[in-house]
């Protein structure tokens, strides 16, 4: 007779777990200590009988994964989350720094950081220019060309000083020192009372970031990885932010659309009310987004991802064990080395870049707004398309470049936050602040912008929500936002002059 079969004796508690199947997790933005599923190889190493989770272990080259027995399994408990610990992670580099550089290396690197610093040169041109009293178009020509090198050396101190923080500190540090040079060229314009100026700038600054910056980091980032991943939820808050800010500009349109001739002349204090009281409402909005990022919610922002070739390549391994292939060691995908970012910059030298870059950038956009008007009767173009258009992507040519090269290293939710980040920052806070400012001084800014900018900066919005709102694009996305951009940029080309929007009763002296 053959021999009986073999009975597992359940009292032994010493007993092997056998391999068992693992369904995959799909959620590849869970953060640290979530249900997924991260597995890691170890060689001739045995498995801790005690450990929480799944581990992969190695015998001759192959990788089998094992499951703890249920046994082994502590009794769960609850467990209180210490923010601190987690607020510190926001200020923790996501990879080693480099070796730190010298001030001569700083400054030979600052001085090779573009070709555009050759432009440098013309900020002592436009200034002889300007002093000379010689044709606006030469100035309005050379003090734009001097501000494309200095906004792009704030990019570069704001980098480096973001090196030494997680992606989503380091994109509100490049989201508010890149819109330095719009807060100027608005501030400028306000001493001027030239409110229109004011209005067009901040509202081209926030289309050419959500179109023209986010489609070309889509574009760039999505020639070299397939699929380009980031926070879902983090993307989804931000297009819930970016349709409040839209919905304050379009309640003030409405109402002086449909109730201006009812009201007569007490629709230019009432407007001004409700503008100040949207303004106040929506700095609160704007603090409340800083608490939920750095506090109550910053698991979302703590960079967690790993990239999307190592994503695909742990899940390729886990896919292969399910179905019963052995995969040899050679072909598991584990990184052999640690990545450093590399420091251009010392701390020092980069405060001082910056300070300088902003100095510079006021004196020549003083230049620029003076010759504006020049400029406008002496060509054809429309002064709307000069400022929707040209001024904003002057002013946020930092931006711009920080958001293409951080998104062709693979940081995703760092080119995010510096384009619909610096939005969020200029629609809730730079915009109501300015409102506050000109009340202060005794100007009438109101949120009562240009309708047809307006509606414009609606359907941008509406766009970018759909591209964004699953966590994860593509170059085609890219693609479809420049192309509403450059329609955008079309149809104000002959835009014509009209008076001013705003009630006659509000007048700027």
């Amino acid at each position: 007779m053959g021999d009986p079969p073999l009975i597992a004796d359940s009292t032994n508690s010493h007993a092997r777990p056998q391999p068992t199947h693992l369904p995959i997790s799909e959620d590849d933005d869970d953060p640290p200590g979530s249900s997924g599923l991260h597995p890691r190889t170890t060689r001739n190493r045995n498995v801790d009988p005690d450990a929480d989770s799944v581990v992969p272990t190695v015998k001759d080259e192959t990788v089998v994964f094992e499951e703890p027995s249920e046994k082994s399994r502590p009794i769960p408990r609850v467990v209180r989350i210490e923010r601190a610990p987690r607020l510190r992670t926001l200020f923790r580099p996501a990879h080693p720094i480099g070796p730190i550089p010298g001030y001569r290396a700083s400054l030979k690197a600052t001085l090779m950081y573009t070709p555009l610093n050759i432009c440098l040169l013309f900020i002592p041109v436009s200034w002889a220019l300007h002093y000379t009293h010689q044709s606006d178009t030469l100035i309005f020509v050379f003090s734009a060309l001097a501000i494309l090198p200095l906004a792009a050396l704030l990019g570069l101190g704001t980098e480096q000083i973001a090196l030494r923080t997680s992606q989503a500190v380091g994109g509100l540090l490049n989201a508010t020192l890149g819109n330095i040079v719009e807060m100027i060229i608005a501030g400028i314009a306000l001493k001027e009372c030239d409110l229109a100026l004011v209005q067009s700038s901040l509202l081209g600054g926030l289309l050419s970031n959500l179109l023209l910056v986010l489609g070309m980091a889509f574009i760039v980032g999505g020639f070299r990885f397939h699929n380009q991943e980031f926070q879902p939820m983090a993307a989804q808050l931000n297009s819930s932010l970016m349709t409040v800010s839209v919905i304050s500009l379009l309640v003030p349109a409405a109402f002086h659309e449909y109730l201006g001739d009812r009201l007569g002349g007490e629709e230019g204090p009432l407007l001004l009310q409700l503008s100040r009281g949207s303004a106040i409402v929506l700095i609160l909005i704007y603090i409340a987004y800083l608490f939920f990022m750095f506090y109550s919610h910053n698991h979302l922002f703590i960079d967690t991802s790993p990239s999307t070739s190592q994503r695909s390549s742990i899940r390729s391994s886990i896919q292969a064990s399910e179905s019963g292939t052995i995969l040899p060691l050679s072909q598991v995908d584990v990184p052999a080395t640690i990545h450093f970012e590399t420091v251009k910059v010392n701390v020092p030298v980069a405060i001082g870049l910056l300070i300088a870059s902003t100095a510079l950038a006021y004196l020549t956009a003083e230049n620029l707004v003076s010759s504006l008007n020049g400029l406008v009767e002496h060509t054809s173009v429309s002064k709307e398309w000069i400022t929707l258009i040209v001024i904003p992507v002057i002013s946020n040519a930092a931006e711009h470049v920080t958001a293409v090269v951080v998104a062709h290293k693979g940081k995703f939710d760092l080119a995010m936050n510096v384009a619909v980040g610096s939005c969020i920052q200029i629609a809730l806070f730079v915009i109501p602040v300015l409102i506050l400012v000109a009340w202060g001084m005794g100007k009438p800014l109101t949120l009562l912008f240009d309708p047809i900018e307006t509606i414009c900066l609606f359907l941008s919005v509406l766009i970018v929500k759909f591209s964004i709102e699953d966590g994860k694009s593509h170059w085609m996305s890219g693609v479809a936002l420049i192309g509403v951009y450059i329609v955008i940029a079309l149809s104000f080309w002959d835009y014509p002059a009209a008076n001013s929007i705003q009630p006659t009763s509000l007048v700027c002296t």
